[in-house]
């Protein structure tokens, strides 16, 4: 981009006597490269990692990303970030915060293409007399000093919002700092929709239909934007039947139970920031429909682009008065008779308070039954066990 092509025009004649901030030779050269590091993340399968990485080094920025987020509950339903601690994401998403937190409120809020500070360049003001309770205590742990933020685009009911927080030690995003930030903006806008056309294509792929269709077993894959690309016919009819999920008109999974809906929903959202971590956990969700219970057992989806990363669900009926088969369950899982036990009520989808209330033992029992199924079959986490004795008996 030529240097003359960043020529910047009042807004209004009323500002036209106000000093503009300017943008000398070097800090253009560096915008140039974020422009072009930018664009660069089109081509590889890493996401939005090396501009952030050009971002961050720039304005000297903590932590942020690019969020997509409903705005009726406001969820994030998913993501690219940086510079936060391993597992945040996670607890974000599963989290109130992000229907308290004011970054998020104010960025969402923006006219597109147009990023906006807390403080306005103001080193007299602190953020944390700006935030929340809830969010000035995060704010606060991390040392956080401004944060800046644009809305990218609204479209479907989800609002895609860039932010960037910044350490105290920096102080304030000052006006130049911001104008380098609004001439990005546009930039950034693009390469975000070029990404989730990326994404969206994935809803068409006759392959993944075709592929699904020969399995039996009821499978839904969903995309890196949470939408189902695909739901085989045996999905199809399971949901007909269940009478509370269904798809909606928006390509996602919902529950005429808005408490389940926002469940299932963070789940999913949970298990594609885990896709992009390379991390294969697999959770699972159970729903009770009169004298069924369906376990839905979601799985992050690596593929070798990143646009191309997503969930598969696999969906479970049970009859909760069926009596499941012990001896298979002692036989596949090495478990005594009183562990078999325990392993259906993990089945059932009770917890391990449930499962002592159930069966009349103390909590240190249940919980010691649970141990040893995990030991004695090499698994790491509760969630990892509980899919796979839903998938060995489903």
């Amino acid at each position: 981009m030529k240097t003359q092509d960043l020529t910047m025009v009042p807004r209004s004649d009323q500002d036209a006597s106000l000093p503009f901030p300017s943008l000398d030779g070097n800090t253009l050269q560096a915008y140039n490269k974020l422009v072009s590091t930018l664009y660069r993340c089109l081509h590889d399968n890493t996401g939005f990692q090396s501009f952030f990485d050009a971002f961050q080094q720039h304005f000297k920025a903590l932590q942020g990303g690019i969020l997509g987020v409903t705005s009726n509950p406001q969820r994030m339903v998913y993501g690219w970030t940086f510079g936060y601690p391993e597992g945040f994401e996670e607890w974000y998403i599963n989290s109130d915060l992000p229907e308290k937190d004011e970054a998020l409120t104010r960025y969402a809020q923006l006219p597109p293409r147009q990023f906006d500070s807390f403080l306005g360049g103001d080193s007299s003001r602190t953020i944390l007399d700006i935030l929340g309770p809830e969010s000035r205590a995060w704010a606060e742990a991390v040392g956080m000093g401004d944060s800046a933020g644009m809305l990218v685009t609204r479209e479907n009911g989800t609002n895609v919002v860039f932010m960037a927080n910044r350490h105290q030690d920096f102080g304030p995003y000052t006006d130049d700092e911001l104008l380098q930030m609004n001439l990005l903006a546009p930039h950034i806008e693009n390469a975000v929709a070029l990404h989730l056309k990326l994404y969206q294509s994935n809803s068409d792929n006759e392959n993944l239909a075709m592929a699904l269709n020969h399995v039996n077993k009821p499978l839904m894959v969903f995309n890196a934007l949470g939408n189902i690309a695909q739901a085989n016919n045996a999905a199809r009819d399971l949901l007909d039947n269940t009478g509370n999920l269904f798809i909606g008109d928006d390509q996602r999974l919902h529950s005429s139970d808005r408490r389940l809906t926002r469940k299932l929903h963070d789940a999913i959202s949970t298990a594609i920031v885990l896709s992009h971590k390379g991390h294969l956990d697999t959770q699972t969700l159970f729903i009770q429909n009169g004298h069924e219970r369906l376990a839905i057992c979601l799985t992050p989806l690596v593929a070798n682009s990143i646009e191309h990363n997503g969930v598969l669900a696999e969906l479970f009926s049970f009859d909760i008065n069926l009596v499941p088969d012990f001896g298979k369950l002692q036989s596949l899982f090495q478990c005594t008779p009183a562990e078999a036990g325990v392993a259906v009520d993990l089945i059932h989808g009770l917890s391990a308070n449930e499962i002592a209330v159930a069966k009349e033992i103390s909590i240190h029992t249940a919980r010691q039954h649970i141990k040893n199924l995990l030991a004695k079959n090499g698994y790491r986490k509760q969630t990892e066990l509980v899919s796979m004795l839903v998938r060995a008996l489903g």
